[in-house]
């Protein structure tokens, strides 16, 4: 009896499981109109991005 190990340890997936979803139509409209900014643009959206990241690995919560 031959079996196939590596179909057997793989679980059952559902249809639906790795399906990601789509950015909703303005996220999709700010990313094509992101596309075309300067360089000079997209390196000072990418520093605030940066700025933002160390704040909020910063923060605490105070209140739950």
């Amino acid at each position: 009896m031959l079996l196939n190990y590596g179909l057997m340890s793989e679980k059952k997936k559902e249809p639906g499981e790795n399906i990601i979803p789509l950015p909703a139509d303005a996220e999709r409209e700010r990313l094509k109109r992101d596309i075309y900014r300067s360089d000079i643009e997209k390196l000072q959206l990418f520093t605030r991005m940066l700025r933002q990241n160390d704040l909020f690995k910063k923060a605490k919560i105070i209140h739950k």
